[in-house]
């Protein structure tokens, strides 16, 4: 019986085991919120991710950071998306999901990576 791929839509908070990796990336599993788009994300083979931090004041100050903290996303858990690590994964390493953002907080996380990757309007 084949089973069908879990539907990934930009906004997601996932788990993404990254470990084994390569280089300098990340050995360990951990909380990623999904950036690339749904045409993407749904027939593409690899995902487009923002990884996520513990809280803290002085990261969520941060024009690259974002706060992820109640209400702007179901997470439990205190963290920020630092947007300054954009990574793309293979699907195969999404382990499950932890959660999704508000609307707002989508916003927030665009602009952030507009300042991160120098796309901001002159």
């Amino acid at each position: 019986m084949k089973v069908e791929p879990v539907a990934i839509r930009r906004g997601d908070v996932l788990w993404i085991c990254s470990d084994p990796s390569v280089g300098v990336e990340p050995r360990k599993t951990r909380t990623c919120v999904v950036v690339s788009n749904d045409l993407a994300n749904r027939f593409g083979q690899a995902i487009t991710v923002v990884p996520t931090q513990q809280f803290s004041c002085e990261r969520a100050e941060r024009g690259y950071m974002v706060d992820l903290r109640s209400p702007r996303s179901t997470l439990k858990v205190e963290r920020v998306a630092n947007v300054s690590m954009v990574m793309t994964y293979d699907r195969g390493r999404v382990v499950s999901r932890a959660g999704r953002i508000t609307v707002d907080t989508q916003r927030a996380i665009d602009r952030a990576l507009r300042i991160h990757l120098g796309l901001e309007e002159v």
